[in-house]
C-alpha cells in the first residue's frame, strides 16, 4: 500500500507542477490539483468507503490500474476497473484476479477476442466463462469450448452461438448431457445427420427431438 501511496503522490505533484505555469487558469487549476491531492492521499486510507470516494474521483488510467490490481477491497477495485478502458489492463485484471465478481466485471469491458478465449477456456467460476462466451464470435473458438468445458451450461451457451453443422452434428452425438444434444439437433438442417441420430442415441428424447427436426425441415 505504502508503494502506491508513493506512486499516486508522484502522479499529484506531476499535477501540481503543470498547473503552475498557467497564469491565466492558475486559481482553477491549483484548486483541481489541490483535490486531486487529496483523492489521491485518501487511496492510502485504512477505510475502503474512504478509498472508494477517492477512486471515484479519479481519472488517471495508470492510476486506475495500480488501485485495481493491488487494493485489498474487491468493491474498491470494482470500482476502479469500471473506469478503466485500456484493454491490456483489463485482460491482466480479467485472468488474474482473486474475486469472480471483479473479473466478470473486467471481462464485461473486454472485446478483444483472443483474451476472451483464453478467459472462456482457463477461468474456474462457470459464471465468468459464460460471460466470456457471450461476447465471442469466433466459430472455432465457440466449437471447441462447447465440445470441453466441463459445465453443461458453459457449453449449451456456446452451442446456441454456434452455426457450423458439422460442428453441432459432433456435439448432438457425442456430448454426455442429453439436453446439450436435443439443442444442438434443434439448430441441424443436415437432413441425415439427423436421421441417424434418431435411430443411434441413447435418449428417447434425443431421438424424438431428431424426428421432430426432420419433420420441420420437411
Amino acid at each position: 500500500m505504502k508503494s502506491l501511496k508513493a506512486f499516486l503522490l508522484l502522479i499529484a505533484a506531476a499535477l501540481l507542477s503543470t498547473s503552475c505555469g498557467f497564469d491565466v487558469s492558475y486559481q482553477s487549476s491549483a484548486k483541481t490539483s489541490t483535490n486531486s491531492s487529496k483523492a489521491l492521499e485518501e487511496v492510502g486510507d485504512p477505510d475502503p468507503e474512504v478509498r472508494m470516494r477517492s477512486v471515484s474521483k479519479m481519472s488517471s488510467s495508470p492510476a486506475l490500474t495500480e488501485i485495481a490490481k493491488t487494493d485489498k477491497n474487491p468493491e474498491v477495485r470494482k470500482l476502479a476497473v469500471s473506469k478503466i478502458s485500456f484493454s491490456p489492463a483489463l485482460t491482466d485484471i480479467a485472468k488474474t484476479d482473486k474475486d469472480p465478481e471483479v473479473r466478470k466485471l473486467a471481462v464485461s469491458k473486454l472485446d478483444f477476442g483472443p483474451a476472451l478465449t483464453d478467459i472462456a477456456k482457463t477461468d474456474k467460476d462457470p459464471e465468468v466463462r459464460k460471460l466470456a462466451v457471450s461476447k465471442i464470435s469466433f466459430s472455432p473458438a465457440l466449437t471447441d469450448i462447447a465440445k470441453t468445458d466441463k459445465n453443461p451450461e458453459v457449453r449449451k451457451l456456446a452451442v446456441s452461438k454456434l452455426n457450423f453443422g458439422p460442428a453441432l452434428t459432433d456435439i448432438a452425438k457425442t456430448d454426455k448431457d442429453p439436453e446439450i444434444r436435443k439443442f444442438a439437433v434443434s439448430k441441424i438442417s443436415f437432413s441425415p445427420a439427423l436421421l441417424d441420430i434418431a435411430k443411434t442415441d441413447k435418449d428417447p428424447g434425443v431421438r424424438i427431438a431428431a424426428l421432430e427436426r426432420l419433420s420441420d425441415l420437411n
